[in-house]
């Protein structure tokens, strides 16, 4: 073990002093990571549609029906005056322009159906968005206002009293205390949806957690270049055969090297982790330990895949190649360049079959879904498999010559 270590701290200080290891390990995964934060973040900001208002009538009924509509996360309505709505339509500062007319509250009153006029271009498809919101809106008072009537009409005829407006109103109401607290409540759901599903609180997640996570294990598995491109060279210059030949067996010496890149990508994650926590809001430690753990176990994963790589091929040009070719399949495969959940069942079970896929299912359970050490258990174990099994490989097939 003395040796072992001795070997890793040797990778660590030549890591340090090679400036070319340093970008490719520190300063180009904070940089996309901290590009990535900016995009995304903007871009997953107000998503809202803006929609001009001019409410004519200044009633109590026209703000109750304005409230309702702010209640929408689709809509953001922009009070203006009459002579600004047509403007705004045609230099597209507001999808469309509502107008609430005069005598909205008195045709309530009188229990009539109601209609909106909607100002919008026809070929702007968040009109057309804006439009379904509106009429979802005003279908919902109708139906308030037919239940009325009907309510208003039966109790009329129980009881013999006059069809006023001061029955209607009461009328009205008790339909809308009734309408806004349910008694029974039905929803129609799929038994193969999303919604169903753990899958459903990715879905719904912000775009930089995705990003971040992905760009995690994304950089940890191309940082294994380092360790497997570093052993090729050091076979190339005889600095392994000179090692062998002190009694360093090869086990000794991937042992050695596998410390110092667990290391090396541990240290990588933290700084990673931090700033998607710190700057962009990514709840990382919900469960330190199940993040310890998930971080670990990548680390191991990168280590025993460059050792491996290394120890198959022995010149530097197909060690990079292979590298290259293994990390981002394996970065694609395990979701870090989308979610797995939002692909066919299919393709996401073929995906499970590698390490990286679990690896992303911890990480997503962490930030997104309040995993602890038990729900990461499973996964994780499945990934310690596979590092037992490249270790393996990895130390037979070691050569120093």
């Amino acid at each position: 073990m003395n040796r072992a270590w001795r070997i890793a701290t040797k990778e660590l200080l030549q890591t340090r002093r090679d400036r070319l290891a340093a970008v490719f390990t520190i300063v180009l995964p904070i940089v996309f990571t901290i590009f990535l934060g900016l995009i995304i973040g903007s871009a997953a900001g107000d998503n809202s549609i803006p929609v001009a208002v001019v409410d004519q009538d200044l009633t109590q009924a026209s703000q109750q029906f304005l409230d309702r509509l702010e209640t929408s996360p689709l809509l953001k309505l922009n009070v203006m005056t009459a002579g600004e709505i047509d403007t705004a339509v045609e230099d597209q500062s507001a999808a469309a322009a509502l107008i609430i007319p005069k005598g909205f509250e008195a045709a309530l009153d009188s229990s009539q159906s109601l209609s909106i006029p909607l100002v919008r271009l026809e070929t702007s498809t968040g009109a057309q968005s804006v439009l379904q919101a509106v009429q979802t809106a005003v279908a919902e008072l109708n139906s308030g206002l037919l239940a009325a009537n009907v309510a208003a009409e039966q109790v009329s005829a129980a009881t013999g009293a006059e069809p006023g407006a001061d029955l209607a109103a009461s009328a009205r109401s008790l339909v809308q205390a009734a309408l806004a607290s349910p008694v029974v409540a039905v929803e129609t759901v799929d038994a193969n949806s999303k919604a169903n599903t753990a899958a459903y609180a990715v879905e719904q997640a912000g775009g930089f957690v995705i990003a971040s996570t992905g760009s995690l294990v994304q950089w940890v598995l191309f940082s294994l270049l380092t360790v497997a491109t570093g052993v090729a060279w050091e076979r190339r210059w005889g600095l392994l055969r000179r090692l062998a030949s002190t009694g360093v067996s090869g086990r000794v010496i991937i042992e050695g090297k596998m410390m110092g890149m667990v290391i090396i990508t541990f240290l990588q994650q933290l700084m990673l982790v931090l700033l998607g926590q710190i700057a962009f809001g990514v709840d990382y430690f919900s469960s330190p330990a199940a993040l310890f753990m998930t971080m670990i176990s990548l680390s191991f994963l990168a280590a025993s895949v460059g050792l491996l790589i290394s120890a198959v091929f022995r010149s530097e040009p197909p060690v990079i190649a292979t590298t290259v070719i293994t990390a981002q399949l394996l970065a694609v495969l395990g979701g870090a360049w989308f979610p797995l959940e939002v692909t066919s069942p299919q393709f996401s079970r073929v995906a499970h079959f590698f390490p990286s896929a679990w690896i992303m299912d911890s990480l997503h359970g962490i930030t997104l879904k309040d995993w602890g050490v038990p729900e990461v258990l499973g996964p994780l174990g499945f990934v310690w498999v596979w590092i037992a099994v490249l270790f393996a490989f990895a130390v037979w097939r070691f050569r120093p010559e």
